[in-house]
């Protein structure tokens, strides 16, 4: 090695600079200008290692801000390439636009993570409102489904009341306005007017006829009864009173609610289709066939439903001596007295044809007639059906033929043997007398008959 030893003698060196220092310093502070050198000297040094610092750390800013450029270009690049497998239509990516720049604090790096948590959070209130809105609009969307399909079941009857089955419902609204259906709104008012509410009308004005040919033949039935003593000194009229039932005051009220002005002039609209409604729901009613429609046709249409009769007793100063609603609290016989001179009205009323007058031919038919009845009953009741112009024929028991005999135009008995055999025998009938001409062979006939219980027909003269 060539090594001195003045170059590894540090010791030596060292004082050798310092002695240099004191030259120096010595030199300095002699020399004035030298000093005010070395004062500047000094200060640029100074001012240069406060530039080197102040380099040092704007050079370490610039590599930090550089790397979080690089950081967010990676990270901006990784938004483009997610956005590009997602892209936004132009009308959100505007939304969202308008979100972020909705504040009035300019949109940074800095306070982008904090925006995008507020626009976020203003997205899911959204969100919640418009699901909130939507349930709520599909609700109400299927209950208007629901209305129409329960409106007009036979319209909707392949299609629910869910949303799905909306479209269904606006093609029909489609077809309907493309068929110009809300263009005949007046013609179906004149369908309304001239035709529906006409059949409406000749209904009701037949019901109301159909009562009052009630009346008009009951009548005539009272002015039967009025010849034929009920009781002695008494004669039985019949009163036709209403029966207010519920459900045909109902009936008679929507009738009338459907007819009322109708012919006077033009509807408007609303009262229009308010009156088909009352008009509608009559026509299904009456149409329907559930037991308990027909039941409710039955009552409003049969107008005999719609009368009560009741039975006065009249005396002959026109006094009423007894009211007969039922024959309740009443004996036995006048029960039968009762019931016997209704029958001879009902029947005088169905037979009476429509004219009112007698009937010509009315066969009575009486099987085991005034069985248990006195012979007061009996006359009485011959009596009454002979005054309405009915024919009688009577099988009646043997105890009751001296009664009978004024009213009948003949006779025969009848008997039979071992409930196989029977025969009869014909009675001659004394018309001048009004008595049968019982020879005594007949009268021994009758003698075993009547203790065999053999019924005697009659056929009385018109």
């Amino acid at each position: 090695m060539n090594l001195r030893w003045e170059d590894i003698d540090l010791a030596t060196q060292l004082d050798l600079i310092a002695a240099l220092e004191t030259e120096l310093r010595a030199l300095r502070e002699g020399n004035r200008d030298l000093a005010v050198l070395g004062q500047r000297i000094e200060a640029a040094r100074s001012a240069l290692r406060q530039a080197e610092t102040a380099l040092g750390d704007t050079l370490g800013q610039r590599r930090s801000i550089l790397d979080a450029s690089n950081r967010h270009q990676q990270t901006l690049a990784e938004l483009d390439r997610d956005l590009a497998d997602r892209p936004l239509e132009p009308e959100p990516r505007e939304g969202l636009r308008r979100r972020f720049e909705s504040e009035r604090t300019p949109l940074t790096l800095t306070n982008l993570d904090g925006r995008a948590r507020v626009v976020e959070r203003q997205i899911h209130q959204a969100k919640e409102a418009a699901v909130a809105e939507r349930t709520r609009l599909i609700k109400l969307v299927e209950g208007r489904l629901g209305d129409f399909k329960r409106r007009w079941p036979l319209e909707s009857a392949d299609w629910d009341e869910a949303l799905a089955s909306a479209p269904d419902y606006l093609a029909l609204l489609r077809r309907i306005e493309h068929d110009g259906l809300p263009h005949f709104e007046e013609r179906f008012a004149a369908m309304l007017k001239n035709q529906s509410t006409e059949n409406l009308a000749a209904l009701n004005k037949y019901a109301d006829e159909a009562r009052r040919q009630i009346r008009s033949r009951m009548d005539l039935v009272n002015e039967g009864l009025a010849e034929a003593e009920f009781n002695p000194g008494t004669h039985l009229q019949i009163e036709v009173g209403e029966r207010l039932l519920p459900e045909v005051q109902q009936f008679r009220e929507q009738v009338r609610g459907v007819l009322d002005n109708v012919w006077t002039g033009s509807l408007p609209p609303t009262e229009v289709e308010v009156r088909f409604k009352v008009l509608a729901g009559l026509v299904r009613r009456l149409s329907a066939a559930d037991p308990d429609d027909r039941r409710w046709r039955e009552q409003v249409l049969d107008v005999r439903l719609h009368v009560e009769f009741v039975g006065r007793e009249i005396d002959t100063a026109g006094r009423e001596v007894e009211v007969y609603r039922s024959g309740a609290g009443k004996s036995g016989g006048q029960r039968e007295k009762l019931a016997t001179t209704c029958l001879a009205a009902a029947l005088r009323y169905q037979l009476g044809g429509r004219e009112g007058g007698l009937p010509r031919f009315a066969p009575v038919v009486l099987d085991e007639a005034f069985g248990k009845a006195d012979n007061e009953f009996t006359e009485l009741a011959m009596r009454i059906f002979e005054r309405f112009g009915f024919q009688m024929v009577v099988a009646t028991p043997l105890k009751s033929v001296m009664t009978l005999e004024p009213f009948i135009g003949g006779a025969c008995f009848v008997t039979i043997e071992d409930r196989k055999r029977s025969g009869t025998l014909r009675i001659d009938y004394d018309r001048t007398e009004r008595r049968l001409a019982l020879t005594d062979r007949a009268g021994a006939e009758r003698t075993g008959a009547d203790r065999a219980g053999v019924a005697v027909p009659g056929l009385a003269h018109a």
